[in-house]
């Protein structure tokens, strides 16, 4: 079957110019360019149309309509949040509302009322703006919008810093995930607690991942641990607030029988040491070398066909992309443990 191609406005306008050849050719021009304009305006309609009838090629207004139909909605940015430490008087109260500025400009609100003990005191926040620019890192200073009797101006960040905080979904990991949901309806029915349902579950949990390990048995028969990995995070970890989103939506969707838990991959350094030979060997390629075998290595860890191993016939071929004027430290295979996520160190150049 030949496949359909829509003719372009010079073509109609060929094509019907050839069609009034009797006209006189004062007439046959401007009838012809109407003629083909609407003609070109009715294929592109029908272009459109076309489009809408899948969620892989469907605009952004009707995404929103099939990922309604299978229950696949977008997942919205997300606040930071975790605990700061806070100091002052014995004593002395910390209301539920309390605003604190951070140094990024961002607004947190207190979540639970506190009264200070001796020493630091853990206080639960909450960013009032959704999005990473609210994460903190441990350490980070808080300072109260409004002064409070017998407590210190500021506080600081706790160890787990304040995390959770995500951007809207992109446009095409949603569109993805649409996709993925109608193919299982279609194919299978429903999700019933499979290894890809998992890591359909966790990607549906949270912003900030893009994957997860998920392993069988592990801790007894039946068990399911389930390892969410989050590419634009650090290490390609979770943080304590991406587990618990991950928790939460499990527990009305996985099957009541089964026996599972959430909790981080562990991070497996890759270290390569690549020689450009002295004609090639600039920073603009050693910046794209860089980042061709970081894209690679994301591409490993918390899919659907999972390996455990980067071929080195892999690396060659990111690098080739770049120049072929190399060579490659190949003594270590690059291989890791089924809970671990590959993570690129600083390329080592010799």
């Amino acid at each position: 079957m030949t496949p359909y191609n829509r003719p372009s406005y010079t073509e109609l306008l060929t094509r019907i110019e050839s069609d009034l050849a009797a006209l006189p050719a004062v007439l046959r021009r401007p009838l012809a360019a109407t003629w083909a304009r609407v003609a070109n305006g009715e294929h592109g309609h029908l272009d459109w149309i076309d489009a809408q009838c899948s969620p892989l090629t469907c605009e952004l207004e009707r995404l929103y309509d099939w990922a309604a139909l299978y229950g696949a909605d977008r997942l919205l940015a997300t606040p930071a949040s975790g605990a700061a430490l806070a100091t002052g008087n014995a004593g002395a109260q910390v209301l539920a509302g309390t605003l604190l500025r951070g140094g990024n400009g961002l607004d947190y609100s207190v979540q639970a009322a506190v009264v200070l003990g001796a020493g630091s005191t853990s206080v639960s926040l909450r960013c009032a703006t959704s999005g990473a620019a609210g994460n903190l890192v441990a350490g980070q200073l808080l300072t109260l919008v409004d002064p409070l009797a017998g407590v210190n101006n500021t506080f600081t960040v706790g160890v787990l810093g304040m995390t959770g905080g995500a951007e809207d979904e992109l446009v095409d990991a949603w569109r993805a995930r649409v996709a993925d949901e109608w193919r299982t309806v279609v194919t299978e029915g429903a999700r019933s607690g499979k290894p890809k349902d998992y890591r359909h579950w966790a990607k549906s949990a949270h912003p900030s991942v893009t994957g997860a390990l998920v392993q069988l048995h592990t801790l007894g028969v039946g068990t399911v641990v389930v390892r969410p990995v989050c590419n634009g995070l650090a290490d390609r970890l979770p943080t304590q607030a991406v587990l618990n989103a991950v928790a939460a939506y499990f527990d009305p969707v996985v099957p009541a029988t089964a026996d599972w838990r959430v909790v981080s991959p562990t991070a497996h350094p890759v270290t390569l040491s690549i020689h450009l030979l002295p004609a090639v060997d600039t920073a603009q390629n050693r910046a794209a070398i860089s980042a061709s075998l970081n894209d690679l290595i994301l591409s490993k860890g918390g899919t659907d066909t999972e390996v455990l191993t980067v071929l080195w016939a892999e690396v060659d071929t990111v690098i080739a992309l770049t120049t072929n004027q190399y060579t490659l430290d190949e003594s270590v295979p690059i291989v890791w443990a089924a809970h671990e996520v590959p993570v690129l160190q600083p390329v080592v150049w010799i």
